[in-house]
C-alpha cells in the first residue's frame, strides 16, 4: 500500500511538473507580433476580401511552410530584411522598401535571418470562404 502511494505521488508530481513546464515553454514570447490593421470586402470582386497586417519579426524568427488557399500575399518590408523560400522560385531576400508577391496556393515561408528586428506590412487578397493560411508539411 505504501509503495502504491509513493508511486502515485511520484507520478502525479511528474505529470504536474511536465504540464507546468510545457505551459511555461508555450508561454514564452517569441518576440514576433502581428496586428491586423484592416479587413474589408472588395466590392468589385464578389466574395473577395483584403486583410492588412503590420508585423514585427525578431532576429531568427521563422514561420512554418504554409499556403494561402485562393489568396494572394504581398509583403512589403518596412525595416530590415526578410528571407523567403517559395516553391518553384527558390530563396529571395527582400530588403526595406521592396515587396514580394506570393500567388495563391504556393507553399512558402518567411524568416528574419538577420541579427536585427524586421518590420513588414502584409496585404492578403483572398476568398472570404477560405482560411487565411494553412500550414503544409515539407
Amino acid at each position: 500500500m505504501k509503495r502504491s502511494i509513493v508511486l502515485g505521488v511520484t507520478l502525479a508530481t511528474g505529470l504536474a511538473m511536465g504540464f507546468g513546464s510545457s505551459q511555461y515553454i508555450q508561454a514564452q514570447p517569441s518576440g514576433y507580433s502581428t496586428k491586423q490593421v484592416y479587413r474589408g470586402d472588395l466590392a468589385n470582386l464578389p466574395g473577395q476580401e483584403v486583410i492588412i497586417y503590420a508585423s514585427d519579426w525578431p532576429s531568427g524568427f521563422r514561420l512554418p511552410w504554409h499556403v494561402h488557399p485562393e489568396g494572394h500575399e504581398l509583403v512589403y518590408v518596412v525595416e530590415g530584411e526578410q528571407t523567403f523560400a517559395v516553391d518553384g522560385v527558390g530563396t529571395k531576400v527582400v530588403k526595406a522598401g521592396e515587396v514580394i508577391h506570393t500567388p495563391p496556393n504556393v507553399a512558402h515561408f518567411g524568416r528574419n535571418a538577420t541579427d536585427k528586428l524586421s518590420k513588414t506590412v502584409v496585404i492578403r487578397i483572398k476568398e472570404k470562404s477560405q482560411p487565411v493560411m494553412v500550414e503544409v508539411k515539407k
